[in-house]
């Protein structure tokens, strides 16, 4: 979707909201944490501007904060932050949420055997220090090749950050440290460099990560016993999935992450991430991970898709729409659409019908009249 459309959605959202003044808009933003000035809002409504996604949120937030305040709240399909994260990622062709394929089998071997701060990993990181003079922090990466990575990465990380320079092939390099090495990394970060880096290390790690992995770090994380740490241990399922401030992107395996959560006992870690890819994930991932596992009597694939119908007339019509259009290994079409149209929540049936026969889904909006009707057992 252009930008100049995006536009002109969000300006009839501040619209809808009670037309709230640049002025108001601004303050709002500025309570967030996300402040924009009022001649950036006059630009991004206008279409003058490009829209990024967390300005796009921001006014969705400010907006529906507003009209709130006013006594006058917007309908919640309104300012639904999935479905405007998905109209701001479509420029010109749908562009999805960046998905990380996942580790090779040989590479869960690989990462267990590298060495800290490798010289050839290093090597390619080099020259943007030099050509940015930062010669106090290339001695430092030089120092730290064979030394523990959280003895010296953390500091070169956040001088980079504060530099506004990139550094997330240092991350990288990090990411597949083993748990414990990860939750002192995370600890260091946190003592000198703003929050942003620390999230964006633990993400990458979660995308790196080997699956049988993921439970170890959770684990560590709690174990800790830090606020942070424990901050990051909730926080884990938005991030691996790519919610909300998490913009990293998802993995394609959630299916092997949720295995490897069972099989650790983390029974409502499990529960929680096969909700949420029920509610948030992209719809073709929502499908795919229910495909990837076997069918049960409220096993993860039923979670997740009974999540997905939970999720609001607009989230099932985008998981109707996939199943129709893409065949997804795993799933038979009619059973897992009988499915999602079952779990939708008692009494709102014709809210829902009414939802998919406006968008042309006529036999599925009569077959949830149907299941209206039929005694619940």
């Amino acid at each position: 979707m252009a930008d100049d459309s995006l536009a002109k959605q969000l300006a009839r959202l501040r619209v809808r909201a009670g037309n709230p003044s640049l002025r108001e808009l601004e303050k709002l933003t500025d309570r967030q944490g996300r402040r924009m000035s009022r001649a950036s809002i006059q630009d991004k409504l206008s279409g003058t501007s490009g829209l990024k996604l967390v300005q796009v949120l921001a006014l969705v937030r400010a907006c529906a904060e507003y009209a709130h305040s006013i006594g006058a709240p917007l309908p919640p399909e309104d300012t639904d932050e999935q479905i405007w994260q998905e109209k701001a990622s479509r420029p010109n062709e749908p562009k999805k949420r960046n998905v990380v394929e996942p580790p090779r089998e040989t590479d869960h071997k690989a990462s267990q055997d590298q060495k800290p701060g490798d010289p050839s990993d290093l090597e390619a990181l080099i020259p943007p220090l030099i050509n940015a003079g930062m010669d106090d922090i290339l001695n430092l990466v030089r120092q730290g090749v064979g030394q523990p990575l959280e003895t010296w990465l953390p500091a070169v990380v956040v001088a980079l950050g504060y530099a506004h320079m990139d550094y997330q092939g240092f991350l990288n390099i990090a990411a597949h440290a083993p748990p414990g090495q990860i939750v002192k990394i995370l600890e260091s970060i946190a003592d000198d460099g703003p929050e942003n880096i620390g999230n964006r290390y633990f993400q990458t790690c979660l995308l790196a990560q080997h699956p049988s992995e993921i439970p170890k770090l959770l684990v560590a994380l709690r174990r800790a016993e830090g606020e942070l740490t424990f901050w990051y241990a909730h926080n884990f399922v938005d991030a691996i999935l790519g919610k909300g401030d998490w913009l990293g992107g998802t993995r394609s395996d959630l299916a092997d992450v949720l295995r490897a959560l069972r099989a650790a006992t983390l029974k409502d870690d499990a529960d929680k991430l096969a909700e949420n890819i029920g509610l948030h994930a992209w719809p073709r991932i929502t499908l795919a991970t229910a495909g990837a596992i076997p069918e049960a009597f409220m096993g993860d694939r039923e979670l997740i898709l009974h999540a997905g119908s939970q999720g609001g007339p607009h989230r099932l019509l985008k998981l109707i729409d996939c199943l129709k259009k893409e065949k997804i290994q795993g799933l038979e079409s009619h059973r897992a659409l009988e499915y999602l149209l079952t779990a939708v929540p008692t009494g709102k049936h014709a809210d829902f019908s009414r939802i998919l026969n406006g968008a042309g889904m006529k036999s599925e909006a009569h077959r949830l009249l149907e299941l209206e009707k039929e005694i619940p057992f």
